[in-house]
């Protein structure tokens, strides 16, 4: 299988999937990792399995209407829903992530596609990434990551220093910048657990970020003034926590979202984006959406 991605926005060829066919609830909330997941449940509106089959059909069938070849993760006996996070692919080579141990499992469900790619970067238990945490952007390779000395107590931390060094060493022709986040194992809103869920590029040169999410202002300002602050869609903490940010873009002119987010729809159709909509509440109760659910595995090569 030919694998090639330097952009989050040129037009999809071959995208990874996850599932709901063995979703379970938690047996109590020590079970959980994220706050979202965490208040869902204390809350009593944790998701229900054929809700989420339901939504994840109809994303589905809105890549498949686009002419996208969608792979679907192998079935294994655990929670699949996010794909994203197992791996990422940087111009042809495929990184295996390195996940926390709770969702180790979840790698099992990668078997089928990995035995056909030839360029595969297995990264140490030691070195901690997921992709959410990636967005490649042409010659930069942007990694979300935290930093604190409690690192090792925080259940939202995904991505450390090791990993993002590792990566630098292998692909020495990109601009590896790395980004920390603000982090919080109870408030939703004041944790970003993947780089995706405060910032993403969208169309040809614009994007769309959580100041507030953040954790250096350098780093931020540096992603301001490399994507011009005109060009630039900010939301809240609160919006942040609601996902605006975890669109899903098949081409440059094309995204996926949810049908809840008004605001951020109005901005993609000023920008001249056509938007597909599709209700994925029920995904939302588990701290992810559309690009947390899809691994992209070809892009059509960026024009420079």
């Amino acid at each position: 299988m030919d694998i090639l991605v330097n952009n989050e926005t040129s037009q999809l060829k071959d995208v990874l999937i996850g599932n709901s066919y063995n979703f379970k609830s938690p047996i109590n909330f020590r079970d959980l990792y994220d706050p979202t997941s965490l208040m869902n449940y204390l809350k009593g509106k944790y998701p229900i399995k054929y809700r989420l089959q339901n939504q994840l059909l109809k994303l589905k069938k809105t890549l498949i209407k686009h002419d996208i070849t969608v792979h679907e993760l192998d079935i294994v006996d655990t929670n699949q829903i996010f794909s994203r996070d197992l791996g990422f692919v940087i111009d042809d080579i495929f990184f295996l992530s390195s996940i926390i141990p709770d969702r180790e499992l979840e790698l099992k469900g990668l078997n089928s596609v990995l035995k056909k790619i030839n360029k595969i970067v297995k990264l140490p238990k030691s070195a901690h990434i997921e992709g959410g945490d990636v967005v490649v952007d042409k010659e930069y390779v942007f990694i979300g990551y935290y930093g604190k000395n409690d690192y090792k107590n925080q259940i939202t931390a995904r991505t450390n220093k090791k990993a993002i060094k590792i990566i630098k060493d292998k692909l020495v022709n990109k601009e590896i910048f790395p980004i920390e986040l603000i982090k919080s194992s109870l408030s939703p809103t004041l944790n970003a657990l993947h780089l995706d869920c405060c910032f993403q590029p969208v169309s040809k040169n614009k994007a769309v970020i959580c100041k507030e999410a953040f954790a250096n202002k350098i780093e931020l300002n540096f992603l301001i003034s490399y994507f011009g602050d005109q060009n630039i869609f900010e939301i809240t903490l609160k919006e942040m926590s609601r996902l605006y940010c975890n669109f899903f873009s098949i081409n440059e002119n094309t995204v996926v979202t949810d049908k809840r987010f008004t605001r951020l729809i109005r901005w993609f159709k000023e920008i001249g984006m056509n938007v597909e909509k599709v209700d994925f509440s029920e995904i939302s109760k588990l701290g992810g959406l559309f690009r947390c659910c899809t691994l992209p595995l070809r892009r059509e090569k960026n024009k420079k």
